[in-house]
């Protein structure tokens, strides 16, 4: 089990919070969700712009004077420095972001200089957690605005393969691997799977969430442009543009590939799995997203969707996914808190769930109740 540790940045003063194999992030809006990703994904960049590279992987072990910025990278828009200070604190110079697994840690202080730079300065480093997942040179991160349908995608360089941070590289991703890439066994779905190309590994997942729905992958070297076509049962065995079908496939396939090609003991990070998918696909994203984590990938999974959250509980019922690997973190706003609460929630081996608090996914029995009421006071 690992732990996010954050001291006084955006709406924390100091809080650790768990991270299991398949972990999930629920709570209302502004409760601290996106905060806890973003620790993870500044701490990542600190990792990348300012560690040595050495035996395959980031060794940041030294300060070296640089900067880490606020904005751009992975998505961040995080203002200038003293924006990532709770209103409230009075401390107004430093912010302590970690990972650590109850052994080692890696944690690093950064100061806010005059709190309008664009950037943190890291401070000081303690770092006894060599091999923790932020310091793998393979990182997946999928933001929650991801792109949507288009009729061709832009290629670039990587240095390992991975779709973007918003699923952009997506359709090069599938062309590059057609022929050359296998999933392991364990993340393979044999029900659908209907050729060897890393096209029908993806299409199979595909069936089992969104069903009739197979795509094929082309790469244009004249152009420099990766292009998705779409099947489904009505386009009659032709095949349609992206933009002729909805935002669904082009929202969820940038997942399936992520999952497919995560090295193990990373990252995999998901904001709003569900966003643009039929509550039966949302369910089904779910029981995938418990595939990959149980196939040794560290999966977070930031979520407004109860059905994400069934589909997770069907597989620890089904035995694809063990119940000590599935974390549920609660986010919680009380008005006399100085910060959210985090409440841990697990998994039992029938699909249970050791606790129900309340404001936790409880909308649908809240509103059958008032019109019930309602009824009642016609």
């Amino acid at each position: 089990m690992n732990y996010a540790k954050i001291k006084n940045f955006k709406c924390f003063h100091e809080v650790e919070i768990p991270l299991n194999k398949l972990t999930v992030l629920a709570g209302a809006n502004g409760n601290g969700k996106s905060t806890a990703i973003q620790s993870l994904l500044f701490l990542r960049k600190t990792i990348e712009h300012c560690s040595k590279w050495e035996n395959g992987r980031f060794s940041y072990n030294e300060l070296n004077g640089l900067n880490v910025e606020l904005n751009g990278s992975y998505c961040l828009d995080l203002g200038n420095s003293d924006y990532v200070i709770p209103v409230d604190s009075n401390i107004r110079d430093l912010v302590i972001l970690g990972l650590f697994d109850g052994e080692n840690e890696f944690i690093v202080t950064y100061s806010t200089n005059t709190g309008q730079e664009l950037w943190l300065t890291p401070k000081e480093v303690s770092n006894t957690y060599k091999d923790n997942p932020l310091c793998y040179q393979e990182f997946y991160y999928l933001n929650a605005e991801r792109i949507g349908p288009r009729m061709s995608q832009s290629i670039k360089f990587y240095d390992y393969p991975n779709v973007g941070f918003k699923g952009e590289y997506t359709a090069q991703i599938i062309a590059n691997l057609n022929w050359s890439f296998k999933p392991e066994d364990e993340r393979v779905n044999k029900e659908n799977l209907l050729g060897s190309r890393f096209e029908h590994y993806v299409n199979a997942w595909l069936e089992f969430i969104l069903s009739g729905v197979s795509i094929t992958s082309h790469f244009d070297d004249k152009t420099h442009t990766a292009r998705i076509e779409v099947q489904n049962s009505y386009s009659k065995g032709s095949a349609v543009v992206p933009t002729n079908t909805g935002f669904g496939i082009s929202y969820v396939l940038p997942i399936i590939v992520s999952g497919l090609i995560a090295k193990k003991n990373r990252f995999l990070i998901v904001e709003n799995p569900e966003a643009h998918l039929h509550p039966s696909a949302q369910s089904k994203i779910g029981q995938f997203l418990a595939t990959i984590a149980n196939a040794g990938v560290n999966v977070v999974v930031e979520t407004h969707s109860d059905h994400v959250i069934n589909g997770i509980q069907i597989a620890v019922a089904e035995k694809k996914i063990g119940q000590e690997n599935v974390s549920i973190n609660f986010f919680q706003q009380d008005d006399k808190d100085a910060q959210p609460t985090v409440n841990t929630i697990g998994v039992k081996e029938k699909g249970e769930l050791t606790s129900w608090p309340k404001g936790f996914f409880d909308q649908t029995q809240v509103d059958y109740s008032r019109l019930i009421q309602l009824r009642k006071n016609v």
